[in-house]
């Protein structure tokens, strides 16, 4: 499914992964261009950028390794709720900068909302979890069939 057609489904937890990936490139980038200011806020911006990109990627994830405890408390972060919980979580902290002068650390704050309001709406809609197939996941399968080539039996 090509990346247009995903986000016509509807489903929120794919532009959840979407804006959650985006979000983790600006803490990334814009963590590092205010390191020098802001060094506390910077640092803790770049260490969620990466959590992001590591959560939201499902090859990356299966690169570390969970115990079942882990699955068992968080769902193997499977769930929209954890998500939710731990995107906001950034975003407070991210939006905290803002007191001390990050100004521009907003942007990623910006965006870690959003995703945190798509898992959200996933969550209270009861969505299925859908990965983008972009980036190796399983993508929104499709309940419909195309008959255009069908070959009469």
């Amino acid at each position: 499914m090509a990346f247009v057609e995903e986000l016509r489904t509807g489903n929120f937890s794919l532009y959840g992964q979407w804006l959650a990936l985006l979000s983790g490139v600006l803490l990334i980038v814009l963590g590092s261009v205010t390191f020098l200011a802001h060094v506390l806020f910077s640092i803790l911006a770049i260490i969620f950028g990466i959590i992001c990109i590591i959560i939201e990627i499902p090859f990356l994830m299966k690169l570390f390794p969970t115990g079942p405890t882990f699955n068992r408390v968080f769902g193997g972060l499977k769930n929209h709720w954890w998500r939710f919980v731990a995107y906001l979580v950034f975003a407070a902290v991210t939006w905290a900068s803002l007191a001390k002068g990050g100004g521009i650390l907003a942007i990623g704050a910006v965006t870690i909302t959003m995703a945190a309001g798509c898992y959200l709406i996933a969550a209270v809609k009861k969505q299925a979890k859908v990965t983008t197939t972009m980036l190796g996941g399983t993508g929104v399968q499709s309940h419909y069939f195309d008959t255009r080539n069908a070959v009469p039996v």
